[in-house]
């Protein structure tokens, strides 16, 4: 008898009967009154329903049928359903997923600056407090002559030579060790010519003149004999040229700006207390507890 009992226990068909009878129970105890109360009560507003079809057309190119709209109507309270309930059983609560979730709609609200354009003036202020996030480049034709230390025991020597060669017309094809490093560039700029040879080796080379041959410039692969062939300075744009990107990234510190400034208004309504963990070891707190502070 027990070992049937205990068989029995384990269907799921069982547990499910359970569940069921004590939510019936429940709502039997709690229903109280034939009208819902407030919290119970789901309206689905005319605009509502106009965005489901919105939605829909959208998706469909058409308007839905009855039958569509009324399965997207019943859709709509089933999640609306189901999100209550969940409140009330408080499932929101103590789920990092969730609370990241909250915490990046409230930024995104903070964030609105109710489309504001700014002016030109302003913008020209902006581009000129940032000139080095939008400062074009300096870009560079030139070719290059790579000498390897490994193959050239006097590589200071080698390198004289054949400087000296390439200034008397000599062919930079015919002069120098192999390499997988590019031997030319057109109109380069100075951070690609970096990302090949290193920052330093750029650096350098940014700074040759244009027209002869010249060297050594050192890099981690070796020595290189480096021709400036052409070049365009860096040069910062006018407004006009760039305006929609200098628009964007102003629009971008404004609304960081403003949701700072609103995180610490609100900030000052709250008193905080950080507890030091449960160890040994004594915890370092930062400035990061502000306002209200106890």
């Amino acid at each position: 008898m027990s070992l049937h009992i205990q068989t029995l226990w384990r269907e799921p068909l069982l547990h499910f009967l359970l569940i069921g009878a004590a939510l019936f129970l429940y709502f039997d105890l709690v229903g109280g009154s034939s009208e819902a109360p407030a919290e119970k009560r789901i309206i689905v507003s005319s605009g509502q329903v106009e965005q489901l079809v919105a939605n829909f057309e959208r998706t469909w190119s058409r308007p839905p049928a009855q039958k569509e709209l009324d399965a997207m109507v019943e859709s709509h309270v089933r999640e609306e359903v189901f999100y209550r309930e969940a409140l009330a059983m408080g499932l929101d609560q103590n789920d990092p997923m969730v609370r990241r979730r909250m915490r990046m709609k409230l930024e995104f609200m903070l964030e609105d600056l109710s489309g504001q354009d700014a002016s030109d003036e302003v913008l020209s202020e902006f581009l000129n407090r940032n000139s080095d996030s939008f400062r074009d480049e300096v870009q560079l034709t030139l070719r290059q002559v790579f000498l390897n230390p490994d193959q050239r025991p006097n590589l200071e020597k080698d390198t004289g030579q054949m400087l000296s060669r390439l200034n008397k017309g000599s062919a930079p094809e015919a002069i120098g060790d192999h390499t997988l490093t590019p031997r030319s560039y057109q109109l380069a700029s100075q951070s690609q010519i970096a990302r090949d040879f290193s920052q330093e080796f750029a650096r350098q080379v940014v700074s040759l003149p244009v027209g002869d041959w010249s060297g050594p410039v050192y890099s981690p692969f070796g020595a290189h004999l480096v021709k400036i062939e052409a070049r365009i300075d860096a040069r910062l744009p006018e407004l006009s040229e760039i305006r929609e990107e200098v628009l964007r990234e102003y629009l971008a510190e404004k609304r960081e700006q403003q949701k700072n400034l609103a995180y610490e208004k609100l900030r000052e309504g709250y008193e905080v207390t950080v507890e030091p963990p449960n160890s040994g070891a004594t915890p370092v707190l930062s400035s990061v507890v502000t306002g209200k502070t106890s």
